[in-house]
């Protein structure tokens, strides 16, 4: 007698049943239930075809649990959205989108990997046109001169901030509400939410941009505090400062632009120099170009992807 037991997807158990019913001539018994609350079930994930690539960034960093949310749909929507703006010009958008092209023909098992390259090297080009950027080059009057707006595109990166956490912030509740109930669930993820409301609306009252009185807000702060107490312990009193500084991390979209901006500009000036003394020197300035371009490319690269990446695994999960 031999007893085996294994996992299968729920939309597959009713067919291996009858395969292996019908292969043994229904010699085997079989037993199968759902999986338990507090059992650890092997992960199968689900994504659509578009999305299957971002998978590659949880196995990098940890599957989720069998009740928890794949977060990987919530990272194919941002993680392009961070590379892209990073960099921000169609020039460059246009040159990183066919290398990686070129390099998934010679390197198929990087498939995914470059299939995300490629998605973000696409907003990237997007950004461009938002930017009005040409390799370096204000082309058009844009949306949002990186250049000359950088307040503007900080405030923006703050946004963006403040939207990614508290979006992990419900997925956390979600999560913590499947697994702990309902009340667990808003002691430790909803406080937090409320304790960002609270201090918004301190905030706004004391710059008189709101008609409440501050002790709203001082009310909501300390309700808020309360339940961290209660749903996390004094860690989580400590971490209080930690989610403000989360948010703020963000800016780096903005910085890390504004870097990639100067630098384009430099190459751009200093090769007009050559090129303007004509002859020789016109050679000069193609070097310039040529070689400070793709220097300002491969660090655009290697920044955007790594802090892209750090603000999904530190930030937002």
């Amino acid at each position: 007698t031999f007893l085996i037991k294994g996992w299968i997807p729920t939309e597959d158990l009713r067919r291996s049943i009858d395969r292996l019913n019908k292969t043994s001539h229904n010699k085997i018994y079989i037993q199968f239930e759902p999986a338990k609350k507090h059992e650890k079930a092997p992960i199968k994930q689900n994504n659509p075809k578009l999305v299957k690539p971002f998978q590659f960034f949880m196995d990098l960093y940890s599957m989720p649990t069998y009740r928890e949310i794949d977060p990987t749909f919530f990272v194919f929507l941002t993680f392009p959205i961070f590379f892209g703006i990073m960099p921000g010009d169609i020039g460059y958008g246009l040159v990183s989108l066919a290398i990686f092209w070129l390099l998934k023909r010679k390197m198929p098992k990087a498939g995914n990997l470059l299939n995300v390259l490629m998605v973000s090297s696409f907003v990237t080009v997007l950004f461009g046109f938002f930017f009005g950027e040409f390799f370096g080059f204000e082309i058009y009057h844009p949306v949002v001169s990186r250049e000359h707006d950088m307040f503007t595109l900080m405030f923006i990166a703050v946004g963006i901030g403040v939207v990614h956490v508290n979006i992990g912030l419900i997925i956390g509740f979600a999560n913590e509400l499947k697994s702990h109930g309902f009340i667990h669930a808003v002691y430790a993820k909803a406080s937090w939410i409320i304790l960002e409301v609270g201090l918004a609306l301190l905030v706004l009252s004391a710059l008189g941009k709101i008609l409440i009185t501050p002790w709203i807000g001082a009310a909501f702060l300390g309700a808020s505090v309360l339940m961290l107490l209660k749903g996390e312990g004094f860690r989580g009193i400590i971490e209080i400062p930690s989610i403000f500084a989360n948010i703020v991390s963000y800016v780096r979209l903005a910085a890390i632009g504004l870097t990639s901006v100067i630098l384009a500009l430099i190459i751009n000036e200093s090769a007009a120099e050559f090129f303007h003394k004509g002859g020789f020197f016109i050679l000069a300035g193609v070097l310039i170009l040529v070689i400070g371009h793709v220097m300002n490319i491969l660090i655009g690269w290697l920044g955007s992807f790594l802090h892209s990446l750090r603000l999904h695994y530190v930030e937002f999960f």
